[in-house]
């Protein structure tokens, strides 16, 4: 795997680089590393098309990192960018150039295994996937392509990019789902509804607007709570 890192503080690149390099070789992924401390730096380099994981600062001394991730993405439109900053408020930034991941430096601790983990199963892993039955017969829904799933009686219906027209609909609890679904950007709004954070569009007024247009209600004594998680997710993830 070819990997870039670019931030001006090379001492903090290069601790990027020794915690991301070994995870990946401990699972079997050989990697061609390159550190930089500029954008012209790196946009010098050869082979910009080859490279599959990029950590950019964002805010780098002569020029944006958000630029040198949109430069990026036109040679390669499946990089994965990661953006790495001090500041939580720079990312909406990255929403811009649908930024992978969005790190604090100051919690990369914390931040950074998770992220290497995702990475990993993005790039090399199995698509993580609901197991239901329907119809009689087992199916596996990935997460990525459920907008909501949404309490209906004893049957639960898994909702995609059509709002009117489920994916499935299977017999269950929302409460019997299983817990990875909601380490994976889902949230639980109300009695009946649990949503993938990856497609609000907005919450308001005991509402959230999925991108799909379905509208759906959040209990009154979870708004706050709900809400502070999306906030929380967005401010790390942002766009995917």
């Amino acid at each position: 795997m070819n990997c870039l890192i670019c931030d001006d503080d090379v001492v903090f690149a290069e601790k990027v680089k020794s915690a991301a390099v070994p995870f990946f070789e401990a699972n079997y992924v050989p990697v061609q590393c390159m550190v930089c401390a500029s954008a012209e730096e790196a946009q010098a380099l050869p082979g910009l098309e080859n490279i599959q994981l990029a950590f950019l600062d964002v805010d780098l001394v002569t020029a944006s990192g958000i630029e040198l991730g949109r430069t990026l993405k036109q040679k390669n439109p499946r990089i994965l960018l990661v953006y790495i900053s001090a500041y939580l408020e720079f990312a909406p930034q990255g929403y811009t150039v649908s930024a992978f991941r969005y790190i604090l430096k100051g919690d990369i601790r914390r931040m950074l295994p998770p992220c290497l983990e995702d990475v990993y199963q993005e790039l090399f892993g199995v698509r993580r996937a609901l197991p239901v039955e329907f119809n009689r017969e087992a199916r596996q829904i990935p997460y990525d392509d459920i907008y909501s799933l949404e309490s209906e009686g004893r049957r639960v219906l898994v909702m995609g990019e059509e709002p009117r027209k489920p994916l499935c609909v299977y017999y269950g609890k929302l409460s019997e789902l299983p817990g990875d679904l909601f380490e994976n950007g889902f949230v639980r709004i109300g009695r009946s509804a649990v949503v993938n954070m990856k497609y609000i569009s907005r919450i308001v007024g005991y509402k959230v607007w999925m991108r799909n247009g379905a509208e759906l209600s959040v209990s009154r004594t979870g708004y706050a709570g709900v809400r502070r998680l999306y906030l929380e997710w967005k401010g790390r993830f942002g766009d995917e």
